[in-house]
């Protein structure tokens, strides 16, 4: 079945690479004024999920808005024989941290925007927690952490996650459910508890996770546990 690209889905296409175009421009120029330009990628790439209601068809969502950014970042990374690639801000920003991070971050997007289509409050809810919960979570227990409680763990850090994420819930019941009229679905009862417990989830699993591999883990974890609880 080939997908037809309808309206719809051409508006989340521009909206998708051009918000991302915007976030990576700004962290070039902000690259002198930040310690971590890549975090601030990290965490503002989260805002793709204002975009994704839009699409009509699961295939354009993911083949074209995800899937295509996963080879991108991957030819930006030190395996790739692209010079131009590996020095470009995508490759700058991708030295910065885990050389593979940003690439697992796409193939997460990828797989939530296809498999999690018919659930696409949930696949957001995921997507905030790897972007906005870990995201914060690193920066504040970087700058502020002060109560260490495994090696590479602070309290300040992990209430940051929790904090985080508890917001992006509501944030995005709003925006889904009040906003733009969500159809599929409906929002979760006991609103205030239930973003409660998924932050609970995330910051605890994000304390576990190794930062190698934490962009997959905790997206593809939260999203398919939420989804099997049928939220």
């Amino acid at each position: 079945v080939v997908a037809v690209l309808t309206e719809g889905d051409m508006l989340g296409l521009i909206g998708v690479y051009g918000y991302v175009l915007s976030v990576v421009a700004l962290s070039w120029l902000l690259k002198g004024k930040l310690s971590n330009p890549r975090k601030l990628v990290h965490i503002l790439t989260g805002g793709i999920v204002f975009f994704w209601w839009a699409f009509d068809s699961k295939e354009i969502m993911a083949g074209l808005a995800a899937a295509p950014f996963v080879g991108l970042l991957l030819l930006c990374t030190p395996i790739s024989p692209f010079e131009k690639l590996k020095n470009s801000p995508l490759g700058n920003r991708s030295s910065e941290g885990h050389h593979y991070g940003l690439v697992m971050y796409a193939a997460s997007w990828t797989a939530l925007a296809y498999f999690l289509f018919d659930d696409l409050f949930v696949a957001s809810i995921a997507i905030a927690a790897m972007s906005f919960g870990d995201g914060m979570g690193e920066l504040v227990g970087k700058r502020f952490g002060m109560m260490r409680y495994l090696m590479n763990r602070t309290v300040e850090g992990s209430l940051a996650v929790f904090g985080a994420t508890f917001v992006s819930v509501l944030v995005l019941n709003w925006f889904y459910f009040d906003l733009v009229g969500y159809a599929s679905g409906g929002a979760p009862d006991m609103l205030l508890l239930f973003a409660a417990s998924v932050a609970g989830i995330v910051a605890c699993l994000e304390a576990i996770t190794p930062g190698k591999i934490d962009n997959l883990v905790i997206p593809l974890f939260v999203g398919g546990y939420l989804h099997m609880l049928g939220v």
